[in-house]
């Protein structure tokens, strides 16, 4: 995993760094004493960062930005612990002050503003929102004060505060669960009965990860070992808005994402990676690619790549 620490940026380092990840025009009120700072962490499935600027600035994500960068293979996730941060777009104005947060794409014309303040920024590549979260709900503002939010707030904190001490297992790992939460909270978690089943369908999930490539993850076998009978299971699962088939999948693909990025694993081949995860070697090259946007070979000669390259 890549971290970095950017201590003091004036506004033109500034402007260098974040545009390398979003282009924007950026204007700041007072430039001669506006400055900075940035933490990061990443792998090549997330990116955590946390900011404490000084000084007010507001940037313009335009057409011509979007048409040289779209920017439309994630989400942002912006959760400020001092000063309010606001997004305009299609003259839609989304405001979130600390104790919010705001979960939204930055592949359409937009302007956001940001005062004097401190705050993380999660980001998540698109597929594991689409998947779980209506269109309609892309830019939607959590409540972080309670409950899901809280939760997720403080795993945001810790991880980002713990970055010297995780693996890239670790750290994506952490951001699965986080994403997960969010993705709960953006569809709407209302009653103690589906926060019931919440928990429930996350217990399922632990033990698919635990045992995917170690033991039997076929639906009876679990229900069978969690207590529940196949039927209860589906039914759960259903009512928290997926299949069995779709939290299998999901959980043995990650468990393929974290043995290709695991140097130990380096000269396992792809088939066998594959058997062992509970795939067909052919199935599974098509089913990582959707998910992750390359195949499992370029995913792997991606990662030897950047673990041999100087840290940042």
């Amino acid at each position: 995993m890549q971290f970095y620490s950017v201590p003091t940026s004036d506004p033109r380092s500034w402007t260098t760094i974040t545009n390398a990840l979003v282009p924007m025009n950026h204007q700041f009120r007072d430039p001669e004493r506006w400055h900075a700072g940035l933490t990061g962490q990443e792998t090549s499935t997330y990116r955590l960062m946390r900011w404490d600027q000084r000084g007010d600035r507001v940037s313009d994500r335009t057409s011509a930005h979007i048409r040289e960068a779209p920017c439309d293979d994630f989400y942002w996730i912006v959760v400020p612990e001092r000063g309010i941060y606001s997004m305009r777009s299609r003259d839609e104005l989304t405001v979130a002050p600390p104790g919010r947060a705001v979960l939204s794409g930055l592949n359409e014309a937009c302007q956001l503003h940001i005062p004097e303040s401190t705050a993380h920024a999660f980001q998540v590549p698109r597929i594991e929102i689409d998947h779980r979260v209506p269109p309609s709900r892309h830019t939607v503002v959590l409540d972080m004060t309670r409950g899901l939010g809280r939760i997720a707030q403080d795993m945001i904190r810790g991880t980002h505060a713990e970055q010297a001490n995780l693996s890239d297992r670790d750290f994506n790992g952490v951001c699965d669960r986080i994403t997960e939460l969010l993705c709960m909270m953006a569809i709407g978690d209302p009653s103690p009965q589906r926060a019931h089943h919440a928990d429930v369908a996350e217990s399922i999930r632990r033990y698919v990860r635990r045992h995917v490539g170690r033991g039997d993850v076929r639906l009876p076998a679990v229900a069978h070992a969690l207590g529940w009978s196949p039927r209860q299971l589906r039914v759960v699962l259903q009512e928290t808005g997926t299949t069995y088939r779709d939290v299998r999948r999901d959980e043995a693909l990650r468990a393929a994402r974290d043995m290709l990025e695991d140097p130990a694993s380096q000269a396992m081949p792809i088939g066998e990676l594959a058997t062992r995860c509970g795939f067909t070697a052919s199935w599974f090259s098509a089913a990582f690619k959707a998910r992750y946007g390359q195949t499992p070979r370029d995913f792997r000669r991606r990662r030897l790549t950047e673990n041999a390259a100087p840290q940042s």
